[in-house]
């Protein structure tokens, strides 16, 4: 059959690990997962809580004679079938084979810890408590994880929006004519710096699926392109048309209709009308369906997904063609029966995505311990993209230059080096939009800068404050110092910061307090005095020469920040800097 690139659950009794970040989800029917996790249980949530870890990728010719290269999922999907009726032998790599051949139970994991399955001169235990794959002879120990870019919806937002009216044709399930809006794919890739030798991207949602999309235009069917356009083309994708039919109106024709029209985009448009989309189809990271947020994805009672956001890849149809009948339908005398070789564009649009992995990977990294982008992605709004990226970071302060901008006029403290280079400056996002906050410290050095959403799940939910966080919270520490030495930190936000502002910090014992602030006089740049094992000022509590500090300025509801004025307490060109 067609490989159905669709999220649904593959019930089998088979070698399957979840994706990557997760642990919560198994396949119906699966048995395995918990036998590795009881040897184990420190790696539920881990890269290695994946399909990835027994199971390969492959490849198949297609009717057109085309080889088309699958991953772990796809591949298992496409030989093993949804109705289990394949071969899963083939879809097992070597430490999954020497899994099942040492008993297929718990005791097998750790039986197998001192052989070398995937020939790489690693251990499956040593790879295992290093985080690589033991059934994969690229990836072992002493590479360092790829570079990435987390990305929140407002700052998606901010890239700048696209919207498309297209239709969902789908194999199983059921058609739409739906008005998509999102983040051009090539924006967000080209926002993370991508390097000129990506060739595509993997997605990956917190179901358990993953999907494989070329850079450039494909001619097989199933393989969407994300960046480049179709041959001798202005377009990523040809302009659609408009498909209508009383028959397949689900609304219309409740008991035999296939195909939802009750979008408002589609009122006022008739059968054979071209579909225009201003700047054409793309494919997108969307966010909006029909002018709402995408509704959040959960897991129902039968382990498999409701919903689709708060991000979908949206792919259009890349041979235009109508919404025809499902595959399951006993009915199929109707004006457009199922038919394998339409474009059914549905199933590659990955519900719920939180992670793209672009590849490949840069010579001497490695897939990252994505533990926490899963459903606390999903929760919160975000994705990461991670992999072929430019992972430069010039001052080592934790923020890419991509994010951090590589203007040789940007010098805050006027020492002749400019701020990317900096090891006392960072200039970093902030979560609720793509505008930076700059941080500079007049003692010492800045690391593991980041400005993270106030609902992180990194931060304690007890005694939050009810008060509104406009740039999230700044997450950065001070190296270098002397035992218990204090310093001047400065920040400068987008906006002019509210006389009645409060700066808030996390302290040694967990607590948000405020903490007072200088320079308070209704621009947009304050000052910080951190002293290193004041448990007030210095999350770890300990005079080590290191102040840790995660800290938010909080407005009240009615005092938002607002644009600050040319004589903002800093040179012009920094303030341009920020803004653009």
């Amino acid at each position: 059959m067609k490989p159905a690139i669709w999220m649904t659950t593959l019930i089998c009794a088979v070698l399957l690990l979840t994706m990557p970040a997760m642990a919560a989800y198994h396949h119906e029917g699966e048995r395995d997962a918990d036998k590795f996790l009881s040897a184990y249980p420190t790696k539920a949530g881990s890269k290695l809580d994946n399909c990835n870890l027994c199971h390969s990728g492959g490849s198949y010719v297609n009717r057109k004679g085309r080889t088309v290269e699958l991953g772990s999922c796809q591949w298992c999907h496409q030989t093993y079938g949804y109705d289990g009726a394949g071969d899963i032998e083939e879809t097992i790599n070597a430490y999954g084979n020497a899994y099942k051949a040492a008993g297929r139970n718990a005791e097998a994991v750790t039986r197998i810890d001192g052989l070398d399955s995937d020939g790489d001169g690693v251990s499956n235990a040593d790879e295992i408590a290093s985080n690589t794959f033991p059934g994969d002879a690229g990836d072992y120990p002493g590479l360092t994880p790829a570079p990435y870019r987390v990305y929140t919806r407002d700052q998606l937002e901010a890239l700048g929006s696209h919207t498309q009216f297209m239709l969902m044709n789908t194999s199983r399930s059921g058609d739409s004519y739906v008005e998509y809006t999102g983040v051009p794919m090539k924006t967000l890739l080209d926002d993370a710096g991508m390097l000129d030798t990506a060739t595509g991207i993997w997605v990956y949602a917190p179901d358990g699926w993953g999907q494989n999309h070329p850079l450039e235009y494909r001619a097989d069917l199933d393989m969407y392109h994300v960046y480049g356009n179709a041959p001798d083309g202005d377009f990523q994708y040809p302009e659609a048309t408009y498909y209508y039919d009383l028959e397949a109106d689900k609304q219309q024709n409740p008991d035999y209709g296939w195909c939802d029209y009750s979008a408002p985009s589609c009122q006022g448009r008739t059968h054979g009308d071209p579909i225009h989309v201003e700047g054409g189809l793309k494919a997108i990271l969307a966010y909006q369906r029909d002018g709402a947020y995408l509704d959040t994805g959960v897991l129902n009672d039968e382990n498999k997904l409701d919903g689709e956001g708060p991000f979908r890849v949206v792919v259009p149809q890349k041979y235009v063609g109508p919404p025809d009948q499902s595959s399951r339908s006993d009915d199929q005398d109707v004006l457009w029966p199922y038919n394998y070789d339409l474009d059914h564009n549905a199933g590659s649009c990955s519900r719920s995505a939180t992670i793209i992995k672009i590849e490949p990977l840069p010579e001497g990294t490695t897939d990252i311990d994505i533990l926490e982008a899963g459903w606390s992605y999903v929760d919160q709004n975000k994705i990461i993209v991670y992999g072929a990226i430019d992972g430069t970071d010039s001052n080592g302060n934790g923020i890419l230059d991509s994010e951090e901008g590589t203007s040789a006029s940007d010098d805050f403290d006027g020492d002749g080096i400019p701020d990317y280079m900096d090891t006392d400056t960072a200039a970093v996002r902030h979560p609720n939009g793509i505008d930076k906050v700059r941080l500079h410290t007049a003692q010492g050095n800045l690391a593991d800068v980041a400005c993270i959403s106030d609902d992180d799940s990194s931060l304690p939910k007890a005694g939050k404050p009810d008060r509104v966080f406009p740039y999230g919270v700044n997450r950065f520490n001070v190296t270098g110092l002397t035992a218990g030495q204090t310093v001047t930190v400065t920040l400068v936000f987008p906006g002019n910061v509210p006389t009645n502002a409060e700066y808030y910090k996390v302290t040694s014992d967990g607590q948000w307090t405020v903490v007072p602030f200088g320079s308070n006089d209704g621009d947009n740049q304050i000052t910080l005095a951190l002293t290193d094992g004041d448990p007030l000022t210095d999350a770890d509590g300990t005079a080590n020469g290191v102040i840790h500090d995660p800290g938010a300025l909080t407005t009240s509801g009615d005092a938002p920040p607002t644009t600050p004025s040319s004589s903002g307490g800093s040179s012009g060109c920094f303030i341009d800097s920020l803004l653009n």
